[in-house]
């Protein structure tokens, strides 16, 4: 038995000589064997070796032999634990019972909680932790763990915290705690804790309270689960005001929330980019500008935002973005940038860059904008550009050309009346120099010079009607505007295009189905309307030869003309299903002499159309079209003239 009681001394000195705590060991009848640890003189005036447990003549620690009960009769490993007090605080104990050596070991972990302060005033620090609790910027307390949070103990910064009077809370006298937490966060509040007593881990939260003047106020509050004198459990911890701190959150949030709405609503899409690292933060217009949602589109870096970059451009922006990284000087490009569904937009890239101390850019802040309306009306501008060089060249180039083109014409002429039958001074001619009429007739067809003159006069029509179109670009309509029905416009314009679209029975025209969708009561608009009836026969004519041209594959050929109106605007559509437009087709679409079809068009349809539309009417009109989907022309022009829109309170 000494042999033994040798080994276990010394096992229980190596266990105690590093531990921050007290280690105590009890032998199978609960006398003290043991005191050791860095904290031992903490309960050496307690625990005397020799003595049993619970004979201590009412010493704070005496009620331990309870605990060392539980340690014994429950399970031999760590079960529970016990807090007792002591001069230098509270010391939470954990027990350890050894069957085969009959050893209890008690290690116990010194701590200076609320309780302690609260429990051990002696008289001569009263003012001093009175005077520290009174300091504090909030208040300590210790509750039960119910749903009123009953107060045992709450300091004094109760009153400045909440504005009642601690007797007002201490065990419910007047209200609870949980009375003066807003409805919407007690049940927040209780989850948060008990979820932290299961976890037996500390708990810390933010909620808010309404005080005794009933102003509303955002308190932080940290806490932990104690056990009491009778193994009962308690809640210790610590409240402050952090109202002054959310307040300052929201107020970012809130102006975070304003610039990603103000960049938003302007179409902007907003980056900042971490040279370092390639990270890059998006918000904005994130959708209008990528087609992805914000949160999609976050997880695009650097590298990503150069694979968004059209091929063709990604070179000369990487490049410029290099040039202007390594000058600090701010970077502007314009390039196509691929969105959600493969498509490209044009976007205008505007950033500057953020620099460190040393002068190097360590962050680069700046916006993209859709930059397609701009090129549209950089191609209006173009094209405006073209129509008016060919107007004013059209007046002289005609004068030229139709002199000669007359007499080619003319001079055609003459020669089938020269040599028709029906006119006897030929037939006399004929007899004259001793040739038949008809014998020259009958060479001229073996040679068929009579085809070649009927070619003249036909190519000389063609001609002639070009050089008609050409002076419509180079002086106004002579005729007045006037308000005009366009429903029967259309109605008039549909039965003109059988007429001189159509060339015999069973003609392919006569295959496509018309679709017309006018507004109901639609008002007049005025304009000049043999130029609007020009302008849907020529689009009518464009959409009926690509269709009878290229085909509508499984599919029947059909014209929707749309016609709507607003205050201010008069809107036609004139929509199709054939083989629509690729982008070249597009863009030159509305130049003179262009023409995607086959032999014989002037390709001056639809500048013609363009010309009356923008110049002679103030309207706008533009192109919807993809390959295999169709094209569709889209006109507005204004209702009436701008002065009597606006007298008439329209727009």
């Amino acid at each position: 038995m000494v042999i033994l009681e040798g080994y276990i001394m010394q096992g229980l000195e190596f266990l105690a000589q590093d531990y921050p705590g007290v280690v105590v060991g009890l032998d199978d009848n609960k006398r003290v064997v043991f005191v050791g640890g860095e904290k031992a003189a903490a309960v050496s005036g307690y625990l005397t070796a020799g003595e049993y447990l619970g004979v201590q003549n009412g010493r704070l620690l005496s009620n331990l032999s309870a605990f060392v009960d539980r340690v014994i009769e429950e399970d031999p490993l760590p079960a529970g634990h016990f807090e007792s007090t002591c001069e230098e605080g509270v010391i939470c104990w954990k027990g350890i019972f050894h069957e085969d050596s009959g050893l209890i070991i008690l290690k116990g972990r010194m701590e200076v909680s609320a309780k302690s302060l609260v429990l051990n005033i002696s008289d001569e620090n009263e003012n001093f932790l009175s005077t520290l609790l009174g300091n504090l910027p909030g208040m300590v307390y210790r509750c039960r763990n119910d749903v009123n949070w009953t107060m045992d103990f709450i300091s004094h910064g109760c009153f400045e915290l909440t504005g009642y009077e601690v007797d007002s809370l201490l065990d419910n006298s007047e209200l609870s705690y949980s009375d003066i937490i807003l409805p919407q966060y007690r049940a927040y509040v209780w989850e948060c804790v008990q979820e932290a007593v299961h976890d037996r881990e500390p708990f810390e939260m933010i909620y808010k309270i309404r005080t005794a003047s009933g102003d509303e106020k955002w308190v932080w509050e940290k806490g932990v689960e104690t056990t009491g004198d009778e193994g009962e459990g308690f809640l210790e911890g610590f409240i402050t005001d952090v109202t002054p701190l959310m307040l300052a959150e929201q107020a970012l949030h809130q102006s975070e929330d304003r610039y990603r709405l103000m960049a938003e609503k302007t179409g902007q899409l907003v980056y900042d980019l971490d040279i370092a690292s390639g990270k890059l933060v998006w918000s904005g217009a994130v959708r209008e500008i990528t087609g992805y949602e914000e949160s999609e589109f976050q997880s695009v870096d650097l590298q990503g935002w150069e694979d968004g970059i059209h091929l063709d451009d990604r070179n000369s922006v990487i490049s410029e973005l290099q040039d202007c990284l390594s000058k600090g000087r701010p970077f502007v490009s314009v390039y196509r940038f691929k969105r959600k569904d493969g498509s490209y937009l044009y976007v205008e890239d505007e950033g500057s860059f953020v620099l460190n101390a040393s002068g190097r850019p360590v962050r680069m802040v700046g916006v993209l904008r859709d930059y397609s309306h701009k090129m549209k009306i950089q191609e209006l501008m173009i094209q405006s550009e073209k129509m008016t060089t060919v107007a004013s060249l059209s007046a002289s180039m005609s004068h030229e050309i139709n002199n000669p083109l007359g007499i080619i014409i003319q001079s055609a002429q003459n020669i089938e009346r020269r040599i028709s039958p029906d006119l006897l001074a030929n037939i006399e001619t004929a007899e004259k120099i001793g040739v038949p009429l008809e014998s020259v007739r009958r060479y001229l067809r073996e040679r068929k010079i009579l085809t070649l003159v009927e070619e003249i006069k036909e190519a000389g029509g063609r001609a002639a009607k070009v050089i008609v179109n050409m002076l419509n670009f180079s002086r106004r309509s002579e005729n007045k505007k006037d308000y005009c029905c366009v429903a029967s416009i259309v109605d008039q314009v549909i039965e003109l295009a059988d007429k001189e679209l159509c060339n015999g029975e069973g003609c392919d025209f006569r295959k496509i189905k018309f679709v017309l969708d006018i507004q109901d009561e639609l008002p007049k608009v005025l304009c000049f309307a043999a130029e609007l009836e020009q302008v849907l026969l020529n689009l009518i004519n464009n959409s009926a030869q690509s269709m009878i041209d290229a085909g509508v594959s499984g599919k029947e050929p059909q014209i929707v003309i749309r016609c709507s109106s607003n205050s201010a605007y008069l809107n036609i559509e004139v929509e199709d299903n054939g083989p629509g437009m690729d982008a070249y087709a597009r863009k030159r679409a509305f130049e003179p002499f262009f023409s995607s079809g086959g032999r014989g068009r002037s390709g001056l349809g639809l500048s013609v159309v363009y010309f009356i539309i923008t110049r002679n009417h103030g309207g706008t009109i533009r192109i919807d079209s993809e390959p295999g989907r169709g094209t569709r022309f889209i006109i507005q022009i204004p209702r009436g003239s701008v002065p009597d829109i606006f007298s008439l309170e329209q727009v």
